[in-house]
């Protein structure tokens, strides 16, 4: 695993793109790791999603205690 937390920020060029880089370094935390990958709009467009099969598994009872 790579990452526990992802945040995007859409920039309307580089020139701002750098200056919010710029800001993260000024207020870079003490401890930990960030890190940042620059992308265009169409790079973004172009992300594959690869999911799985969703399960629901609905317990249908009037038992106040299951066990499982």
């Amino acid at each position: 695993m790579m990452q526990e937390s992802v945040y995007c920020k859409l920039v309307p060029n580089a020139g701002v793109a750098d200056s919010v880089i710029d800001g993260l370094n000024k207020n870079k935390p003490n401890d930990g790791l960030v890190q940042v990958l620059k992308i265009t709009e169409k790079q973004y467009s172009n992300m594959e999603y690869i999911v799985g099969e969703q399960k629901l598994e609905v317990i249908n009872s009037s038992e106040r205690l299951i066990i499982l």
